[in-house]
């Protein structure tokens, strides 16, 4: 079993409402063995974690263009959403469940 089979089996068993051990039986798979690939797991993740970061695009505003139009951008895949000063906190927050869902 390749590195990238394990990874994928300890993230589908963290992800379940399953205890690790519980999560071993139901796919018979040896709970020592996933232990080992778990902590592997960990140990690389710690070790090279840049490699799981994806980095946001920033782009640094002057206060002349602060005054001129204060926004944020929010993007998600083709949606980009843009909020300016004064916006409804309540219409953003229904917004974004509906881009959650679809993204």
């Amino acid at each position: 079993m390749t590195n990238l089979e394990k990874r994928a089996l300890v993230e589908e068993c963290r992800r379940s409402n399953l205890t690790a051990k519980q999560w071993c039986e139901a796919k018979e798979i040896k709970y020592r063995s996933y232990i080992d690939w778990a902590s592997k797991i960990n140990k690389e993740d710690r070790v090279a974690p840049a490699k799981l970061m994806q980095w946001a695009e920033v782009t640094p505003v002057t206060k002349t263009q602060e005054k001129e139009k204060a926004e944020v951008k929010l993007i998600c895949g083709k949606w980009i959403i843009t909020v300016e000063a004064g916006f409804s906190p309540t219409i953003l927050a229904e917004v974004l469940k509906v881009v959650d869902a679809v993204c």
